[in-house]
C-alpha cells in the first residue's frame, strides 16, 4: 500500500479522529503494511500527530516497519510517536 493515493481523504480522517471528543485517548495508526511513504505522508502523520496532542490524545504507528518507519526515521521523526512493535512471525 501506498500513502500517495488518497492524501486528502487520509488526512480528513485523521482530523476528525484526533479532533472528536469521543474519539479514544490513543489513536493508533496500522502502517503494517505501508510500502511508500514520501514527505508529503509523512507530514500528514506529523500534522496529526501535533493536533492529537493538541487535542489531548496521543497518535501511535502500529506495526512500524517498512516505507513509513524508515523515511521517519531518516528524519528522526519516528522518535515522535508511540510506535508498538509487529507481532512475531
Amino acid at each position: 500500500m501506498d500513502l500517495d493515493a488518497d492524501r486528502a481523504a487520509l488526512a480528513a480522517a485523521l482530523r476528525r479522529a484526533v479532533t472528536d471528543p469521543y474519539s479514544p485517548t490513543l489513536i493508533t495508526v496500522d502502517v503494517g503494511e505501508l510500502v511508500f511513504c514520501d514527505s508529503t505522508g509523512l507530514n500528514i502523520l506529523l500534522r496529526a500527530q501535533l493536533a492529537a496532542l493538541t487535542h489531548g490524545r496521543c497518535g501511535a504507528g502500529a506495526a512500524a516497519i517498512g516505507g513509513w518507519a524508515n523515511v521517519a526515521g531518516w528524519c528522526g521523526a519516528i522518535a515522535l510517536f508511540t510506535l508498538d512493535t509487529p507481532p512475531a512471525a
